[in-house]
């Protein structure tokens, strides 16, 4: 700070100044703005918060540089966090500050601390190259202690947060925080994994996926009815799609069956400010704790952790994988919100067979949802016809940008498709990734001669850029992105229209494609 005030003096320097006219000079916050505001750059939330407890006036001069550090929000339900969340939602200016509210659906996973207090043995995985291994060493008896400990504690906050959603405290509290804020621009679900330490852990590091599951739908219904009570003013809501959300979803049978309680509670009001919405949902998943545990105790003590996981997965042999239940809700929810702008639909296999029975969650979007707003479209690992993706497009003339990653057509063909892309005024950008279709394995996307290249010279479908790799036919280009000027040059007309090039070589380009695939559209 000293040298600040001299920086500032030296740019104003004193002419025969009198004891009595350096006084008058005052302390820092008599400074000009320009030097507070060095000063409180360069300081962290706690010595800024710490500055503005000092005096009014600092309070106030410090403002802008304090208010950013609350622009995003985070809670994980806990009493703790929502009480917080309350208090900046309750403050004249702080709560205003206010642009983006994410809310984490904690999971408590304490079996690594249950292998090391039953083997007293600590698992440590290495990761050489693509491939990760794992060894075990054995633990010291204050290790042991400290596992105890932590896992006693977890227990305890599992307690605690089984009993806010008993009480529906959690639903109470978020739901009279989003009201105080009244307005934010973006509320994000995504999950986070608590092993006992103060840092937060990603979902698909969770050996039991299940869990992931079940805390997802109890947050998704907490959520979206606190949205719907408080009817909060939001323009994005992002739902367990962000980068860390990775093996986390909502089942579709869970999204169909809160659709009355959010009709009930006039979630349609706050909805129609929602201009932009992601959500990946999911096949049925098993979430009887229950039945998973009476499950997994008829396995035998040597079952592996992959065994166990697949023990309670459906099929489409089971009735619950295949009820009607599944598949309106989307449609229902999606009809809820009529000003979308943006709109980003992930479906994540968590099935143990292929789940072309969920085509008919897309048919029911096709033939009930109108977005006449829409110009961004992104569709990742979606089950469809072409019907009724042809008819989703008659009806968004409009779209400027579509993206389809991973798309499986139960039946039909892309012909049609790529012919309707192509005469669609308004569109200017199209993705196409990892397309199937019945009887294909994946659309080649290899372009016709001659071969367009970019001002670096390599094509854009290149293996700089992971988009293709080699099967025994040739080369697979599985990934291309297309300007519209690209689109009315190549019309979507692919070499040998795009049959894919024979069986795929065990190429590292190969198993990217293949681990990247699994992991974000499953199975598990």
């Amino acid at each position: 700070m000293n040298e600040l005030c001299s920086l500032y003096l030296d740019d104003h320097p004193p002419q025969n100044l009198s004891i009595t006219t350096m006084q008058k000079l005052g302390g820092f916050e008599d400074l000009p703005q320009e030097l507070v505001d060095r000063v409180i750059e360069d300081l962290d939330l706690y010595a800024i918060n710490s500055v503005r407890l000092t005096c009014k006036r600092l309070c106030d001069r410090t403002y802008e540089r304090f208010r950013p550090h609350f622009e995003t929000q985070k809670t994980d339900l806990t009493l703790k966090s929502l009480e917080r969340l309350m208090h900046i939602a309750s403050h004249p200016r702080l709560g205003l500050a206010v642009k983006s509210i994410v809310v984490l659906a904690l999971v408590y996973d304490t079996s690594e601390l249950d292998h090391i207090l039953q083997v007293k043995r600590r698992r440590i995985s290495k990761q050489h190259g693509a491939a990760f291994m794992e060894t075990e060493i054995q633990v010291t008896p204050e290790k042991l202690e400290e596992a105890q400990q932590t896992r006693e504690q977890l227990y305890t906050q599992m307690q605690e947060r089984d009993l806010m959603i008993r009480n529906e405290s959690d639903l109470q509290l978020l739901t009279d925080a989003l009201r105080g804020f009244g307005k934010v621009e973006t509320l994000a679900v995504e999950p986070t994994v608590s092993r006992g330490s103060a840092k937060y852990e990603l979902s698909s590091s969770v050996r039991d996926w299940h869990m992931v599951w079940i805390r997802a739908a109890q947050v998704y219904r907490t959520v979206m009815l606190s949205i719907a009570h408080s009817s909060v003013a939001i323009s994005n809501l992002h739902v367990y799609t962000n980068q860390n959300s990775q093996r986390c979803s909502v089942s579709t049978w869970d999204i169909n069956t809160h659709i009355p309680a959010l009709l009930s509670a006039n979630f349609a009001q706050p909805a129609a400010h929602i201009t932009s919405i992601s959500l990946s949902v999911s096949t049925t998943v098993e979430t009887d704790s229950q039945k998973i545990a009476e499950a997994r105790a008829k396995l035998s003590k040597t079952a592996g952790p992959a065994t166990k996981s697949r023990v309670v997965m459906l099929s489409e042999e089971d009735p619950a994988a295949v009820a009607e239940g599944n598949y309106p809700g989307v449609a229902h929810l999606l009809k809820q919100m009529p000003n979308l702008q943006s709109l980003d639909l992930h479906l994540y296999n968590a099935l143990l067979c292929h789940a072309n029975s969920y085509a008919q969650v897309f048919t029911h979007i096709a033939d009930e949802v109108v977005l006449p707003s829409l110009n961004h479209c992104k569709l990742r690992g979606i089950h469809c016809t072409e019907t009724s993706l042809l008819a989703f497009l008659h009806s968004h003339p409009h779209i400027t940008t579509v993206e389809l990653r991973s798309i499986h057509l139960a039946s039909g063909s892309w012909a049609p498709i790529f012919a309707h892309l192509c005469a669609m005024p308004s569109l200017q950008h199209v993705t196409l990734q990892s397309l199937r279709a019945p009887g294909t394995f994946l659309v080649n996307l290899r372009p016709k001669p001659p071969i367009v290249l970019a001002d670096d010279g390599i094509p854009s479908w290149s293996a700089e850029n992971k988009s293709v790799f080699t099967c025994s036919g040739g080369r697979l280009v599985h990934t291309r992105t297309f300007s519209r000027e690209e689109m009315l040059r190549e019309r979507f007309d692919f070499a040998g229209n795009g049959v894919g090039g024979g069986v795929p070589m065990g190429s590292p380009a190969y198993h990217v494609w293949i681990s990247g695939n699994q992991a974000e559209y499953g199975p598990p």
